[in-house]
């Protein structure tokens, strides 16, 4: 279970292997493991194909400095990561601590939990680099966290429960390891986006259909840019598979094409996720214009950061614990 990624291509279509899922009216269910979960985020850790540098601080310093500095501009303002200072700070899905450094650099006591090994072995190996102080743990969040009740002032997870079979246990242990009025901060993929009605549920079903010649991978990655290996996995699936199921759909086309398990939420799945926990407040940021070229030339940022807030793809939810 990882962080919001840039694996996005227009056609989303599993690979072989990919374990069924379902619907049901005001709940996502999913017969996919956490074991399949874990094993497509270890393979490839959220972020850490946004550098290609061989000197390593270089490599890490240009994650942070495309994350930040690009499409998730935002990420600064929903977390306040100088907000922190000396007080006890948990991360679920860490990942290769990129918002996890900014934390600690900010005087936090922090600590981090990931479901993979290999995101665990890069986040030490960036907080040794920038000589900063650490905890990381490899933690099933949906299990009992290895911390006892009430240890944490704040806990982050920022685009991670979301991939989870299981997410009310995690917001369960988030309630369980934070102390009384702890602050929590999640972000969720939001259901009522521009991204997911118009481009997953739209667009991307209405075209996907293009991918069949067997010419058309390439020429696409060559005109549009997309990355053509996935293209070419989009095109054998849509082959091979003529029926999937919404939540299948979903999955597919939020964090790569062999994304085993993404899920929406609206404000009141949200809401309903988070009951147990006071002062919920609810926002939506990030209107990513790189999958709408002519809309980045035809708009000011500024139009494009306003659309975020309304219609944005990232539903952040704040509260506090009673």
């Amino acid at each position: 279970m990882k962080n919001s990624c840039s694996r996005r291509s227009i056609f989303g279509l599993q690979s072989d292997g990919f374990r069924s899922t379902g619907m049901t009216k005001g709940k996502q269910t999913t017969k996919t493991t956490v074991d399949d979960v874990r094993a497509f985020w270890n393979a490839g850790p959220c972020q850490a194909d946004l550098s290609h540098a061989e000197e390593r601080r270089r490599y890490f310093q240009e994650i942070s400095d495309k994350r930040y500095g690009i499409r998730e501009w935002h990420v600064p303002t929903v977390a306040k990561f100088d907000s922190f200072r000396g007080k006890d700070v948990l991360e679920i899905g860490c990942s290769i601590a990129t918002d996890g450094l900014e934390f600690a650099q900010n005087g936090a006591n922090y600590v981090g939990v990931d479901l993979t090994p290999k995101a665990i072995e890069l986040a030490k190996e960036r907080f040794g680099l920038f000589s900063v102080q650490g905890r990381f743990e490899v933690a099933n969040a949906e299990d009992k966290l290895p911390f006892p009740d009430s240890s944490f002032d704040h806990v982050y997870s920022f685009g991670v429960i979301h991939h989870s079979p299981v997410p009310e246990k995690i917001v369960q242990e988030i309630h369980r390891v934070l102390r009384k009025n702890g602050t929590l901060t999640v972000m969720l993929y939001n259901r009522s986006s521009i991204n997911y009605y118009i481009e997953i549920m739209f667009l991307r079903r209405a075209m996907r259909w293009i991918l069949l010649p067997s010419f058309m991978p390439g020429l696409i990655a060559a005109v549009a840019g997309f990355d053509r290996w996935k293209l070419e996995g989009h095109r054998t699936i849509l082959k091979e598979r003529k029926n999937m199921s919404k939540q299948e759909w979903i999955s597919m086309n939020t964090d790569g094409p062999f994304c085993p398990l993404s899920r929406v939420y609206s404000r009141s799945e949200a809401a309903d996720l988070f009951k147990d926990f006071k002062n919920v407040r609810q926002e939506v940021w990030e209107f990513n214009v790189d999958h709408w070229p002519f809309v980045r030339r035809a708009i000011p940022s500024s139009v494009a950061k306003w659309v975020g807030r309304q219609w944005g793809w990232h539903r952040m939810i704040y509260g506090e614990k009673s």
